[in-house]
């Protein structure tokens, strides 16, 4: 029972690590972001993760990534609009890669997501 819940505590934290993997703000992403860390914490340890989320438990897992997944995109969208407030030449110049940088702002968020899903160094103990 000990061993369950130290797996169900790491599936929590590869749940919080891997938040930011939808690139942008599209329901439809964020929904499959959510089903693809269910589906890797299902597969890393299935009795664990059906003792994390209980009855229907994939469902209970899309839910609560869902939700993590829009508050980073939310957070990512957030930090990208202050830094193009303070300066938008130089906002465009940096993030814009078209020929006129009218994309920058996505690429800033697409940038600033990724960032958060990098994984931690794994220590080995």
């Amino acid at each position: 029972m000990k061993r369950y819940l130290i797996v169900a505590a790491a599936c929590v934290g590869v749940l919080t690590m891997g938040v930011g993997t939808a690139t942008a703000a599209k329901p439809s992403d964020e929904a499959q972001a959510a089903k693809k860390l269910c589906v890797e914490q299902k597969n890393a340890e299935k009795a664990a993760f059906e003792a994390l989320w209980g009855k229907n438990a994939m469902r209970n897992c899309k839910r609560a990534a869902r939700g993590e997944v829009e508050e980073a995109t939310k957070n990512a969208s957030q930090d990208c609009r202050a830094e193009e407030e303070a300066d938008s030449a130089l906002f465009a110049e940096t993030y814009g890669t078209n020929e006129n940088n009218k994309n920058a702002f996505g690429k800033c968020v697409s940038s600033k997501v990724q960032e958060d899903e990098e994984p931690e160094p794994e220590t080995v103990a």
